[in-house]
Formats: C-alpha cells, sequence, structure tokens
C-alpha cells in the first residue's frame, strides 16, 4: 500500500472512531435527549439503561476497536471491513424500518440512513485502497 492510500485508510478509521465514540458518549451521557427527536420515548430506568448501553456503550466499543485498527497496518483492513459491515447493517435495517414504517418518517431517519449507507461506502473505498 502506498503512503497515500496508507494516510486515506488511517483517516477513515480515525474519523469514524471518532464519530462512533462522540455518538456513544452523547447517548451514555443524555439519553432522553438523544431518544426524544426521533420519537423515542424511554419509559422507565431499565429502558434507559438500554438505550445507555446499546447506544452508548456499543458505539464507544466500536470507535474503540477502529482506534485500536488504525495504529496497525496488520488491522487497518480489518478495521475498514468492520466499519463498512457495520454501517451497511445499520443502513440495510433502517431501510427496512422506513419501507415498513406505517406513516412517514421524519426527515431524521432519512438523514440517518443517508449517513448510515454514505459511511458504508466510504469504508468500501477505505477496503479497495488495502487491496492486496
Amino acid at each position: 500500500m502506498n503512503k497515500l492510500s496508507t494516510r486515506l485508510s488511517i483517516g477513515l478509521l480515525a474519523v469514524g472512531a471518532i464519530a462512533f465514540a462522540a455518538f456513544g458518549i452523547q447517548w451514555l451521557a443524555a439519553p432522553h435527549a438523544m431518544a426524544q427527536p426521533l420519537g423515542i420515548v424511554l419509559t422507565n430506568a431499565d429502558a434507559t439503561s438500554d438505550a445507555r448501553a446499546v447506544y452508548g456503550g456499543m458505539e464507544i466499543g466500536f470507535g474503540l476497536f477502529l482506534a485500536y485498527c488504525a495504529f496497525s497496518a496488520t488491522t487497518r483492513r480489518t478495521g475498514l471491513i468492520g466499519g463498512m459491515l457495520a454501517l451497511f447493517g445499520l443502513g440495510l435495517a433502517r431501510l427496512a424500518g422506513i419501507v415498513v414504517a406505517p406513516e412517514a418518517v421524519s426527515a431524521g431517519s432519512h438523514q440517518l440512513l443517508a449517513m448510515d449507507l454514505g459511511g458504508a461506502v466510504l469504508f468500501a473505498f477505505g477496503v479497495g485502497l488495502t487491496r492486496r
């Protein structure tokens, strides 16, 4: 891999790590504020704890994984593939939810769909840079 490909791969992983971790930290710190714009109502302590774990902890953990992968040439491709598949999975599930929803979803759901699939494409580009 040449220097430009290496820098782009590291950059994609770093941006992904920051984005996932920042999103997770926001959910961990303020789950009600994060849920409200999406129409999600956290009705009790169990729901709030679960939102913190799934949307906070999982996102923070994945961000840390991407950061770890950025620091080693032997793990960069794995991190890029992981980011691509995670965001593709999020986007595919979000798209399915939009399609089967009994009523129109908000613009926020469409924005999140664009971010999920756009991020998956960027990570796929990074995977292409690391072809052996």
